[in-house]
């Protein structure tokens, strides 16, 4: 046994190709899933539906965009353009302003502002939503600090659209299909190949005028279907 062990260890060492494959695949990977799964959210497109249009809605929209958080996309004007938006994917947020924003401040010492976000990314969705609470509290303190006023109450009510039990299966399993397909087509495409050298075809596979690349296609094509 060790002698088998011996020779395969002398073989990985003197192809070239099978030490790329063994060494360069994976760290290629951690390099690309090391970037590319991340919890962070940077410059998530958001849109504003300011019914109020005063100095306090347009003060707490700027300290929304000065954070590199969020980028604004568009002002809305009316709730019907809210769904149009989520569907064609272009925002992940909707910041709703009721009417008398300020005045309601003044006189009543509350108000109201309503979070719509899209849920199909549970994650992120949750992250958007802390985030935009946790400025939005941080302008009425300020604001209190700055301006010695009573005490301010903004209610921020957040709603999850398309996912409003932020299941994450949702976003999980398509990933995990694909994940599932790479494996089983790589493996019955070797399965395949080994197949044609037992039974002595792959010679006249070789011999053939059909290239190396289109004859590994035709292989991996049917498992991937």
């Amino acid at each position: 046994m060790w002698a088998f062990i011996k020779k395969e260890f002398l073989y990985i060492f003197r192809d070239y190709r099978t030490m790329l494959i063994l060494f360069g695949m994976p760290l290629a990977q951690i390099l690309l899933f090391g970037f590319a799964i991340t919890n962070d959210i940077n410059k998530a497109h958001i849109a504003v539906l300011d019914n109020s249009k005063d100095v306090v809605t347009r003060e707490i929209t700027r300290k929304l965009l000065s954070s590199h958080y969020f980028i604004l996309d568009r002002y809305l004007k009316t709730d019907a353009e809210i769904k149009p938006a989520f569907r064609k994917g272009e925002i992940k947020e909707v910041v709703v302003f009721e009417p008398g924003f300020a005045k309601k401040i003044k006189t009543e010492g509350k108000a109201h502002v309503q979070l719509l976000l899209d849920a199909s990314d549970p994650n992120t969705a949750n992250i958007l939503n802390s985030y935009t609470q946790g400025i939005i509290s941080t302008y009425v303190f300020q604001n209190l600090l700055r301006e010695g006023k009573i005490p301010l109450h903004i209610d921020v009510q957040s709603t999850m659209l398309y996912n409003q039990q932020l299941k994450s299966v949702f976003m999980f399993v398509p990933g995990i299909i694909t994940v599932i397909l790479m494996l089983v087509s790589a493996m019955m495409t070797s399965i395949t190949i080994v197949r044609e050298k037992e039974l002595g075809t792959m010679e006249a596979l070789l011999v053939s005028p059909v290239r190396p690349g289109i004859i590994i296609l035709g292989k991996v094509v049917p498992y991937v279907v």
